[in-house]
């Protein structure tokens, strides 16, 4: 193997610091030097004589992985307290770009602020146009262990690391052969796991390296699977309810399944105009039958009870059951479901070629393909129906007739028609690197490398229909005879017939001919790339020496491009396709980076201080979209005594855009409504405290006083607008800071504990704002506010003729908390008992989307972020067998920290604990078996309209059973 460097020379003397604060004292003398191998910690690129550091690191072995029964990592990060989920098959069922992602988030603070490595090296994103990185690409049997870092990474390793660093640490050789098998089996049909690995390798006197093939695939499984969402606890309107000031809950809960009172298969329509009441429901709602003749509308067991508030809507839904469905398509649980089914199988190998004593060559290469598919319900329309349609029927024809109707909105969704839409997206991922590592004295070292990855991204959307086709195919008239589609003039009257199109009856419809079929359904494409170019070189050692020690540093350059490129079939380009609409993408970011890191001893063997470190980094960044910027972190690592050591970092980080953020190309959206800031009618009835700013910066954008838009303006629909990216953002910062307390006291043995508070402040946070961004330029100081360049006016009439939702650098976030980790070991009986609490308390959890005092919201203590966190394991191990309890628990809750009890009666959220057993042993010295059951108690999630079918946070597949052996030779 590689020559060890060696750094004790004559006259040094060094003391090795282990993780439990003991120390040992070499001899001054070079007869009993040996080579002592310098190590990498997490958040620094120093190798250190030391398992100590300034900045909190959490490490999971894979081992643990192991014991938890979980074959992706992202699994047991999303149980960790100081994580949260950030992307995962849980939490994509309605995703189309990112279904079936596994991504993690650390401080509940984004999982683009997140920075994940693979053996200390940048991952290519997961998704095109992002940061965040896939941890389905991550081989789950080559992690050796995972390492979280937080606070001061970014000085460390660049931007994105804001909350933190995961750097997982993959085995780089292999002696031999394994074969692991697992599967999960849940008490309740669906949600089935499958995985199966080969892993091999050798360690030869030159070359070393290992090779794994992983396979996996996740079933999906539907909501209605699930007893206790069977027996929904879902809300509705309090019929009691008379006002917003009488103390009486607008909502309360329901618990019964219901359907939405409209959107049928054959199609259904109201014989009257204007808002939906309860007469509407009543007594002017109609579907058609199968043979397509009209029919008052189904409402099952009897339409849900009306809020008694005085003008406020009836109530949309209806009770139904299996037996009494009713005419609606959209009943509980209706094309829902839990978790999106995911396949992918990645091939991995890393490696070690020693070209002489002092150096060698290291390769890897990665490639995994991964297939999820979001399926979900019919595309679902709203067609307009005109009285002359020759579809139309007698009795139809009487109802509109009756109400003086030249016109009804036929509302339909039917898969029998289109069928469900469903979107299957591909993802492809290579990873390959080389480098060279060695020494070039006693005293320094080096590694450097060069690495590419590439994500290839396929999306096909299937069951969609092409809208305007659509309704050409619907606006169907009788001419010369002929049943054909209508052209007509400005006025609606009919000037001729459509040419190439096929008329279509969706009154009553179930199924399409093929001609039909070819004109109105059809499946979309969108294929996407994204390429991660790495050059870099670290240098470290020792500078001089200092009484207490020698002060070492590590010195890097890196050079890293990002591009990235979709490309939407013609028909998604021209905004054809129901619910889609994307132009191509093409951006790329290059960024040159240097940093410094250096860690100073100051005192040793001392009264109070066994040992004193002073640590500090510094990283200059230079992007080619954002331009230059810097992170830095000082750091004091304090051993008080051989019991007690004290650490504290204080640090700068950034995050840089991403490429979505920089340039998602534009794609229509539309805003309802046609409020303005600066019409006269407006202001004059403003209470706002802003009314003075609003006045004074109308007329300086040329609004004269008393301005009103023009009656075209006021009487047009929806207001048009475009959702792209910002090329003007600049990068987040945030201002961090931990203070850490590590106590491992002699008269426990085996005991340790360590207590860190932290802090984020991230200003600039990037924040996307659409037709809002009129009220708060107006609202701001001076038209100087980066919101004013959101939206255009008609330099003529004044009118606003379009609007931008984009990314903008607005908002302010604030994190505290405590992180709270203790481990016990120690002998009982004939076996090793090993204890293990990590907890984290939160303090506070605040967000600013604008700055602005009033848009100030604090979220500590609400669902997403509870006060308290925890996780408990314990392993027993006896001979060849180990005996593994683990332990969840999330603090009680409430969904808003604004609730009052005039918005429902539900507001509070219960406390959530798990519990998982895992047995395994080794019937032979080569074969080991699993066996585990998850969710020991069966816990469903908490059973409040909230939280009852939410699998972010809670557990939705119920008992279920693990089992899994491994065979090595």
């Amino acid at each position: 193997m590689l020559k060890k460097l060696n750094l004790i020379t004559a006259g040094i003397q060094i003391a090795i610091i282990t993780a439990a604060g003991t120390s040992v004292a070499f001899a001054n003398t070079t007869e009993d030097v040996k080579p002592v191998e310098r190590i990498q910690v997490t958040g620094s690129k120093i190798k250190r004589f030391n398992l100590t550091s300034p900045t909190p690191v959490t490490v999971i072995s894979g081992v643990e992985m192991e014991n938890a029964g979980v074959t992706n990592v992202n699994d047991l990060l999303a149980e960790l307290p100081q994580a949260t989920v950030g992307l995962s098959p849980e939490t994509t069922t309605n995703f189309i770009y990112a279904s079936g992602l596994n991504t993690t988030d650390l401080r509940g603070l984004g999982s683009e602020r997140t920075l994940v490595l693979v053996n200390g090296r940048r991952f290519v994103a997961g998704s095109v146009g992002s940061t965040a990185v896939d941890l389905n690409n991550i081989p789950t049997t080559l992690i050796e262990r995972v390492e979280i870092a937080t606070g001061g990474a970014a000085a460390v390793y660049g931007a994105d690391a804001v909350a933190g660093v995961v750097n997982i640490i993959t085995k780089k050789s292999f002696d031999g052969i394994e074969i692991d098998a697992s599967t999960i089996r849940p008490e309740q049909s669906g949600g089935e796991q499958s995985f199966f690995s080969i892993t091999g390798g050798m360690e030869g006197d030159k070359l070393s390296f290992v090779t794994s093939l992983n396979y996996s695939k996740t079933d999906s499984y539907s909501k209605l699977s699930r007893d206790f969402y069977r027996n929904p606890v879902t809300s509705y309107a309090n019929p009691a309810n008379t006002s917003g000031a009488d103390g009486i809950p607008e909502r309360i809960i329901l618990g019964k399944p219901s359907t939405l009172s409209y959107y049928s298969e054959g199609g259904d329509f109201f014989s009257k105009t204007g808002s939906l009441s309860d007469d509407h429901y009543n007594n002017h709602h109609w579907a058609f039958d199968d043979n397509g003749n009209i029919k008052a509308f189904d409402y099952g067991l009897g339409r849900v009870e009306n809020s008694g508030v005085a003008n406020a809507s009836a109530n949309n839904r209806y009770y139904a059951d299996a037996n009494n469905p009713g005419d609606g398509i959209f009943s509980h649980g209706y094309k829902s479901y839990f978790q999106t089914p995911l396949e992918r199988a990645i091939l991995s190998t890393y490696g070690t070629y020693e070209i002489n004593d002092d150096h060698a060559a290291t390769f890897d290469f990665t490639w995994s393909d991964s297939k999820a598919t979001t399926e979900s319900s019919p595309a679902f329309f709203a067609h307009t129906i005109r009285r002359d349609n020759a579809f139309i029927r007698d009795d139809m024809a009487k109802i509109m007739d009756d109400n003086k109707l030249d016109k009804v909105t036929l509302r339909q969704a039917n898969e029998n028609l289109w069928g469900d839409r469903a979107y299957q997206q591909d993802r492809s991922v290579i990873r390959t690197s080389l480098g060279l590592e060695g020494i070039l004295s006693d005293d320094w070292g080096y590694s450097t490398y060069v690495q590419y990855g590439r994500i290839e991204q396929d999306t096909l959307w299937r069951g969609e229909v092409l809208e305007q086709n659509l309704a050409n195919a619907i606006d169907a008239v009788k001419l010369n005879g002929q049943i054909v589609c209508a052209l007509r003039d400005a006025d609606g009257n009919v000037t001729g017939a459509r040419e190439d199109c096929v008329a279509f009856n969706p009154m009553g419809a179930h199924s399409a001919s093929p001609a039909q079929m070819n004109y109105i359904a059809t499946n979309a494409t969108r294929t996407a790339k994204q390429d991660q170019l790495v050059v870099a070189a670290t240098f470290d050692g020792l500078l001089f020496e200092l009484p207490a020690g020698a002060v070492a540093a590590a010195f890097t350059v890196e050079h890293r491009r990002e591009s990235a490129e979709t490309n939407p079939d013609q028909a998604m380009q021209n905004g054809l396709i129901f619910g889609n609409s994307s132009l191509p993408m093409k951006g790329d970011i290059d960024v040159n980076e240097f940093s410094t890191e250096i860690s100073v001893p100051l005192l040793s063997d001392h009264f109070l201080a066994t040992d004193l470190t002073f640590e500090t980094a510094y990283r200059y960044m230079d992007y080619s979209v954002t331009g230059g910027d810097d992170a830095w972190k000082l750091s004091l690592n304090w051993g008080v005594t051989d019991e007690v050591r004290i650490r504290l970092n204080r640090s700068k980080s950034v995050r840089a855009p991403s490429l979505s953020d920089l340039f998602t190309p534009s794609s229509q959206t539309f805003s309802s409504g046609r409020k303005d800031p600066c019409r006269a009618d407006e202001i004059a009835s403003s209470g706002s405290e802003y009314k003075a700013n609003v006045i004074a910066n109308c007329q300086a954008d040329g609004l004269p006083e008393g301005w009103m838009p023009t009656a075209e303006w006021q009487a047009a629909g929806s207001l048009p607008g475009y959702v792209q990216g910002n090329q003007d953002l600049q990068n987040e910062t945030s201002n961090d800071y931990t203070i850490g307390f590590i106590y491992t006291p002699e008269f426990i043995e085996g005991l340790d504990l360590t207590l860190d508070y932290w802090s984020f402040e991230i200003e600039g946070a990037i924040e996307y704002f659409g037709r809002d961004s009129v009220e708060l330029c107006y609202e701001s100081s001076s038209l100087n506010s980066p919101f004013c360049s959101n939206f255009v006016r008609d330099q003529q009439t004044g009118d606003i003729i379009n609007y931008y939702q984009r990314p903008i650098n607005a908002a302010v976030i604030n994190k505290k908390g405590l992180d709270i980790e203790s481990a016990y070991r120690t002998e009982l009986g004939n076996g090793d008992l090993a204890l293990k609490l990590t907890a984290t308390y939160l303090e506070a959890d605040s967000e600013n989307s604008t700055g602005r005092a009033e848009d100030f919201r604090s979220n500590v203590g609400e669902i997403e972020d509870p006060r308290w966190k925890g996780r408990f394991n314990a392993v027993y191990s006896h001979d060849d067998s180990s005996y593994i309890l683990t332990a969840n628990y999330r603090h009680s809750s409430v969904e808003s920290n604004e609730w009052n009890i005039e918005d429902n009666n539900y507001n509070d959220i219960p406390s959530y604990t798990t519990f998982d057993f895992m047995y395994k042993t080794y019937l032979l010295d080569e074969l080991q078996l699993r066996v585990g059951v998850n969710n020991i108690l069966d816990r469903e999630p908490p059973r409040n309209p909230f939280t009852y079918d939410d699998g972010e946070f809670y557990d939705v597949k119920g008992r279920r059973l693990s089992l899994g052996a491994k065979y090595t030779f």
